[in-house]
């Protein structure tokens, strides 16, 4: 007969494995697993603590790794897409330069019209009257100069009748004189014949008298050449009178003619006529409706022209382009023309010219396209269009845009001057968005033109600074 007993262990002797409770195996299993993690994670601690004290002790002196570009030939285009709108080649306000009431209007809106065609006539009647007085004064100067031209004939014939009359006196004065040296010898002769008692005293005295009547009549006749040439002279005079007179009218007439014209030209604006051919537009004309003369400068704020009309075979594209691009745009530089009221009807074109100055108001260029109507009949006066100027840069020289990075108003790029990142400033011109040109480099404070030689950094430039040591990318 068998009996159980406990067999006592001593303290400190482990139980044999046969002896442990299977509940017991499970435990303890876990208190070895947990105490192996818990070894490996202050390996894992201590390991990181030394790397780190390692890596403060040590730090990294890595360059970072770049790669270059250089300045590569492109060719570059841009299409500067601005609204725009159309508008007339010419669009002429007419106003009535007389004052006067409107007669009868020939013309309404819509209607095509020719030049010179008449679209209304104001009724002035004292313009009329104006124009027959002038004309009939014109008549009357022409009879004056007329009448002056007679004046010289007569003027001319009693100068010549007065020159026969000075050449009659002449010869009485030597007829006068003859007789007076003839009696002064007689008187010589009788005189010594008289002392020597050969003949009476009374013939000498008679003799005496011959000679002094000859005397006075050689005197009368001497004056009366002074007389005859006096009359030369005023005959002379008179004739060179009648000459002016006669010029003298003749100016008349011209400034007659030109008063007459003037009547004419006033007259003829009570006819308003079309100045080219054209689209009446606006009609302000009424039958009857009183028109004050418009003034050269419009200063009438309250006066409306009469009629308004524009140019039909050709119409104006009006596009404003930014300040930027103005210098890239010309006569000639290609356009296209979208008209989204024509179901986006596209109109290639060209710029026909610009204004050059560019506007203070908005700081844009005003570049102008011309297109014929026959071609785009849809197109009208006042229509909303959309325009792309295409600017054409060939041949530039362009860096990609990650070479590329902007500070305020300045364009920067990071050269590579041996193994140094150095910041340059940069001159741009137009971009494609991928490629941008790129015209001067400044080096030190001066301004040189690219070469195509430069090496450009890329990538990411904020992480550059200027000088930095970077490596470059085989």
């Amino acid at each position: 007969m068998w009996h159980s007993f406990a067999v006592t262990r001593p303290f400190g002797v482990a139980r044999p494995p046969s002896a442990v409770p299977s509940e017991f195996h499970g435990r303890g299993r876990l208190r070895q697993t947990l105490k192996a993690i818990s070894a490996v994670l202050l390996l894992a601690l201590t390991a990181g603590c030394h790397k780190e004290q390692a890596q403060a002790k040590h730090p990294a002196t890595e360059n970072p790794v770049v790669r270059t570009v250089r300045p590569t030939p492109r060719n570059i285009d841009y299409a500067v897409d601005q609204p725009g709108f159309v508008d007339a080649y010419e669009q002429t306000a007419i106003y009535s330069k007389v004052s006067g009431f409107i007669h009868r209007f020939y013309v309404d809106i819509g209607q095509e019209v020719k030049k010179g065609e008449l679209l209304a006539e104001i009724f002035v009647p004292e313009l009329d009257e104006e124009h027959q007085r002038k004309a009939a004064q014109v008549e009357l100067d022409k009879r004056l100069v007329e009448q002056a031209q007679q004046l010289v004939v007569v003027a001319a014939s009693n100068l010549q009748m007065a020159i026969a009359q000075l050449a009659e006196a002449k010869a009485n004065v030597g007829k006068h004189q003859a007789e007076v040296v003839r009696w002064e010898s007689e008187l010589k002769r009788l005189t010594q014949m008289v002392a020597e008692k050969v003949v009476d005293r009374q013939i000498l005295t008679e003799t005496q008298r011959q000679f002094d009547s000859a005397k006075a009549s050689r005197d009368a006749a001497q004056a009366t050449v002074a007389a005859r040439e006096a009359d030369v002279a005023t005959s002379r005079a008179n004739l060179g009178k009648t000459k002016i007179d006669v010029e003298t009218a003749k100016a008349q007439v011209k400034v007659a003619e030109a008063d007459e014209r003037t009547a004419a030209a006033m007259l003829a604006y009570t006819k308003v006529t079309a100045p080219y051919d054209s689209v009446v537009t606006v009609r302000n004309a009424n039958t009857g409706d009183y028109v004050v003369a418009a003034t050269g400068d419009k200063s009438m704020p309250n006066a409306a022209a009469i009629f308004v009309v524009a140019r039909t075979d050709i119409l104006r594209i009006f596009v404003d382009v930014p300040e930027a691009y103005a210098r890239y745009v010309e006569q000639g530089t290609k356009a296209v023309v979208r008209a989204e009221a024509l179901s986006g009807l596209q109109i290639p074109a060209a710029v026909t010219r610009t204004s050059w100055a560019i506007r203070r108001d908005n700081r844009t260029l005003r570049a102008e396209i011309d297109l014929s109507r026959k071609d785009y009949d849809g197109l009208r006066p006042g229509m909303y269009v959309y325009t792309k100027v295409l600017v054409a840069r060939p041949h530039v020289f362009a860096l990609p845009q990650q070479a590329l990075t902007v500070s305020g108003n300045q364009t920067y790029c990071y050269l590579l001057c041996g193994n140094k990142s150095i910041k340059t400033s940069i001159e741009t011109g137009v971009s494609d968005g991928t490629w941008t040109e790129v015209t001067k480099m400044q080096v030190g404070k001066t301004w040189h033109d690219v070469t195509g030689n430069e090496e450009a950094i890329l990538g990411d430039l904020n992480e550059l600074t200027d000088g930095q040591t970077v490596n470059v990318a085989k």
